[in-house]
């Protein structure tokens, strides 16, 4: 109610006023003979979706009158300045419009509209309209208020630039699906010889009563050494003894800026064999692939002609991907980047002015193939920690024929296979017709395998699964003959449940019988409550019988935070229950969970008892759990968390989440107080920046100068977006608010952000006649630096005052612009030079003043 009572009186105030000067200046000599029969002024002018902002306007008797050409900018409506007045279009091309000053006349869509004098008033700067003609001409209601000074505008247009303001909000998409960004300033990848890094620990003692207790220790080094990341994972537990096949070495050097080698790794290598491996391998490998797992697979070239200039949007399966401008021709062209499954391709185009027309498009592309005439390679070789050390290596090559066809192949070596230690291989991935996928594989003298899929636009897909084993063959470590599978998967949805549901049947043919399985599941939600239903069914040509049996499991949220979740599992064949589990489960304190349980296995003629506890304090996950049986009594008690070592500061971070492998960043705002965008000893870092996106964990230090972000996915490119409200000062101002960075593992990567301490420069601009001098509006005024290079144009306001907040410390020079002042015909007084010095609020100078007298 106060606030509602001010701004009634501070408009009441404004309006007298404004009639208290007119009345003033009307019965002077000097007002009839040099004071315009007008007022100019800034007013706030609102628009709906855009918001408030500041608009120039004369006020002549009762009637507001605003500029056409500065409207229409603000409104991004195409318009040019003519001999005559102005000339444009609103929105469409068709919508053109002339506005002739000289012989006072508006044509709009081929409607004529005659102009009076006292619809519009030429000042010296700017050609103002009568407001109420913006609606009744071109659609554009602008009311005036002289309550509250404000002029809002409302009109069923879709003006350029609201337009503009939607696509851009819609071009965010861009970041969900290429995960890119258009960052101010790039941080380049150091590749330091050593770098310290993470711990990670974990611990777990059990006792048992008839068995042998057992306690096991883990701990995890992850460091950077030769410029690639080096993680060690050592093992030890009282019951086995120590064995290097139970441990883990690997060093790991990824540039994605490499044509020919983006991974190599040396230590425990992944090699992604055929044959049938029991020890892990030990050696090093190489590879062009991409580290990061890749949302499209190749790309589709799309090209054609539209309108100079225009913007070409590319949506796939109704996300933006991609945007782009034709060139002076017309002619634009996209790389359609080729995502998994079905892509819907429509574009979408704008020209520079709003105007807008759609044309659709469908592609229908696969997934999971090589880019288009690219070559992927990966290279192995170790030796295999069985009692044999075998030797391996394997070569792997694929090549993206087309965008349908991927062809590739390689060899497969592994010393001590009877059959063959050398097996050469071929594959292909074809796409037969839309959503029809076939991916085939031949190995020498071991299997011959292929996979069918299809899915329909309602999501339903149908998967044939076929391989053909020799007889003879020795590199796969069983005896099957041939592997038939279906599997038909598809949602289900009703009022009351929405379920996903697969039905699989698996046949296994061996020398001297055959099994064959199958599976019914249906998972997902049941009134309001997560179900999840599984048959199963088991075949062998041996048994009369086959074997059948059920699992349902659910979880119940009940009153005062409880979670109770049963699990039943039923023989169909022997017409009785094979296990029934009851689990109830509690949260305790701030971050501990209580859970009570009950298992009955009917088979085994087993009852268990049990009860843990859970807690995850800040740097470690703890528990304790106790099973009671009639068989065996258990005691389990475990802990685990990790370090990390920040050695830019010296700072240890505990954590109860593992640390080896993950990025993290050290963020450091600064003042730059000579803006040379690096950090010197006399610049003090400063509290409470914060980040627009959201990524990894944030923490703070103490004074919060420094903000921490841990569990980063390493060897990625993200973008920190610096919110720069988040400064406690207006005077300072971060130079580059999107920053990107290449993620890299077990460690702290120091982050610098300078932020510019700005000054500000204010001063008046007076019209003289000789005896007396007045504010005077429009007028420019050029700020140049200390070399005479233009920094910024500031334009006065009504009443001469100009001010600008934005100036680094430095010497400047204030004049008023040479060209405005020949057109008018007006002279100025001479630059003035004025410093802003360099202060942690900002310096302010403000005594700056211009006077402008008529030449004529």
């Amino acid at each position: 109610m106060h606030l509602q009572f001010f701004n009634l009186a501070a408009g009441i105030y404004k309006s007298l006023f404004i009639a208290f000067v007119c009345i003033i200046f009307s019965s002077s000599g000097f007002a009839q003979e040099n004071i315009p029969a007008y007022d100019e002024l800034s007013v706030e002018l609102t628009v709906p979706d855009l918001g408030t902002l500041e608009m120039p306007i004369a006020i002549k008797g009762q009637d507001a009158y605003l500029p056409v050409r500065e409207l229409f900018n603000t409104l991004k409506i195409k318009n040019e300045e003519t001999a005559t007045g102005f000339t444009g279009f609103i929105v469409h091309q068709d919508s053109t419009f002339v506005i002739n000053i000289t012989e006072e006349f508006i044509i709009y869509k081929n409607s004529e509209y005659n102009l009076e004098k006292r619809d519009f008033i030429q000042s010296p700067t700017t050609f103002y309209l009568k407001s109420n003609l913006f609606g009744e001409v071109f659609g554009l209601n602008t009311n005036f208020s002289f309550r509250s000074l404000s002029v809002q505008l409302q009109t069923d247009i879709e003006l350029p630039v609201l337009k503009e303001l939607r696509l851009k909000k819609i071009r965010k998409n861009l970041n969900k699906v290429k995960g890119q960004k258009n960052p101010d300033t790039t941080i380049a990848r150091e590749y330091p010889f050593f770098k310290g890094g993470s711990l990670d620990w974990g611990v777990v003692a059990t006792q048992q009563s008839n068995f042998e207790n057992d306690n096991r220790l883990s701990l995890g080094l992850g460091t950077m050494f030769l410029g690639g990341e080096t993680n060690l994972l050592l093992n030890y537990s009282t019951r086995v003894p120590f064995n290097t096949r139970n441990q883990f070495y690997q060093w790991r050097y990824i540039d994605h800026g490499s044509q020919f080698f983006k991974q190599v790794t040396a230590g425990r290598i992944f090699t992604r064999a055929t044959s049938s491996l029991f020890a892990p391998v030990s050696g090093i490998q190489f590879s062009n692939s991409p580290f990061i797992n890749r949302r499209s697979f190749g790309t589709y070239t799309l090209s054609d002609y539209t309108d100079p200039r225009w913007t070409v949007e590319l949506y796939i399966n109704n996300i933006l991907v991609e945007f782009t401008q034709a060139d002076a021709s017309g002619f634009y062209t996209f790389d359609v980047p080729l995502m998994y499954g079905n892509t819907a391709v429509r574009l979408k185009f704008y020209g520079p002015y709003g105007q807008e027309r759609i044309e659709e498009r469908l592609i229908n592309i696969p997934y999971n193939f090589v880019p288009k005439r690219e070559v992927e390679y990966t290279l192995s070789a170790g030796i295999v920690e069985n009692d044999d050390l075998d030797k391996f290596s394997r070569l792997n090559v694929n090549y993206g024929l087309s965008n349908a066809v991927t062809i590739g192949g390689g060899v497969e070596y592994l010393s001590g296979v009877t059959s063959g230690e050398v097996m050469p291989f071929v594959n292909s991935s074809i796409r037969f017709a839309s959503n029809l996928l076939f991916s085939g594989e031949y190995m020498y003298g071991v299997k011959k395998e292929g996979v069918l899929s299809y899915r329909t636009p309602g999501n339903l897909q149908l998967e044939l699964n076929y391989i053909n084993y020799d007889k003879d063959q020795k590199a796969i470590n069983f005896n099957y003959l041939e592997e038939r599978k279906i599997s038909l998967s598809t949602p289900i949805r009703a009022k009351n449940f929405s379920l996903f549901s697969r039905f699989s049947v698996n046949q296994i043919i061996m020398p001297t019988t055959e099994f064959t399985t199958a599976q019914l599941l249906l998972s997902g939600t049941v009134m309001g409550i997560s179900t999840n239903f599984t048959t199963y069914g088991i075949y062998n040509d041996r048994v009369k019988r086959p074997t059948v049996y059920s699992s349902i499991s659910q979880n119940y949220r009940l009153p005062n935070k409880f979670l109770f979740s049963p699990q039943v599992q039923y023989d169909f064949s022997r017409n009785e229950f094979n296990n029934i589990i009851l689990e109830v489960e509690r949260p305790v304190f701030k971050q501990g969970f209580l859970n009570l349980a009950y298992e009955s296995n009917l088979l085994r003629n087993a009852h268990i008892f049990e009860i843990g506890f859970r807690y995850a304090f800040n740097f470690a996950q703890t528990s304790l759990t106790s099973r009671l049986g009639n068989r065996n009594n258990s005691f389990v008690q475990s802990a685990r968390g990790s370090l990390m070592l920040d050695d830019n500061t010296g700072y240890i971070l505990a954590n109860n989440r593992t640390a080896m492998s993950k990025a993290a960043l050290n963020i450091i705002p600064f003042l730059d107080y000579n803006s040379n965008g690096m950090r010197d000893p006399m610049e003090p870092a400063i509290p409470g920046i914060r980040l627009k996106n959201s990524v990894g964990r944030p923490t703070y230090n103490e004074d919060e100068t420094t903000l921490r972000i841990t569990e980063l996915q390493p060897y990625i490119d993200i973008i920190l977006e610096v919110d720069p409200n988040s400064l406690d000062n207006i005077a300072w101002k971060v130079k580059n608010e999107k920053i990107k960075v290449q993620t890299l593992p077990n460690q702290f990567q120091e982050i610098e952000i300078p932020v510019e301490v700005l000054g500000e420069v204010a001063g008046m601009v007076y019209m003289s006649d000789g005896k007396s001098k007045r504010g005077i509006g429009r007028i420019t005024v050029n700020i140049l630096d200390k070399s005479g290079d233009l920094v910024r144009k500031i334009l006065s306001e009504g009443d001469g005052y100009f001010t600008y907040l934005g100036l680094s410390p430095g010497n400047y020079i204030a004049e008023i612009d040479p060209l405005q002042m020949k057109k008018l015909g007006y002279s100025a007084t001479d630059p003035l030079e004025f410093k802003i010095e360099i202060d942690k609020f900002g310096d302010i100078v403000d005594t700056l003043e211009f006077i402008i007298e008529n030449d004529q």
